[in-house]
């Protein structure tokens, strides 16, 4: 079983194959198509309009990556083939630097360390604020004397 996602995607991919010209389809493995078939979601309906092209449907993330899959798989060429798949390597390279950066450990500690600095120092500021004279305590002790009788 798949996710919903992935199942209401499955829903778009098999309606683009079928309105897909015969050859492209004998092209994908029976096997596919069926894993397809038992793992489309029952209640999602597509509302692709088929005399777009696929860059100008609004297709869902993992539609366009099950069709970039089955493309590269099973419809293109060697020479293709090897063009997209340095292009996805290049994409992934891009996105894992983009992870190193975010979630870099060192960054993280300095971000963390200047919030604690930051903390104390606004702690810090905060305690002085509510120091006492000593002699307003004295005048406040003094205070409570006389409340009491």
């Amino acid at each position: 079983m798949v996710s919903v996602e992935y199942s209401e995607a499955i829903v778009e991919v098999l309606d683009i194959l079928n309105h897909s010209e015969e050859e492209i389809i004998e092209k994908i493995p029976k096997k596919l198509i069926d894993f397809f078939e038992e793992n489309k979601s029952n209640t999602y309906k597509s509302n692709l309009d088929h005399n777009k092209t696929l860059e100008q449907m609004n297709l869902k993330k993992k539609t366009r990556a099950i069709i970039t899959m089955i493309y590269v798989n099973y419809l293109c060429d060697n020479n293709e083939r090897k063009y997209i798949e340095k292009i996805l390597q290049q994409n992934e390279i891009k996105y894992q630097e983009e992870l190193k950066k975010k979630y870099n450990v060192n960054n993280l500690f300095r971000e963390r360390k200047q919030e604690e600095i930051d903390d104390v120092n606004e702690n810090e500021t905060a305690m002085l604020e509510y120091k006492k004279s000593t002699f307003k305590k004295i005048i406040m002790k003094i205070k409570k004397l006389f409340k009491k009788n």
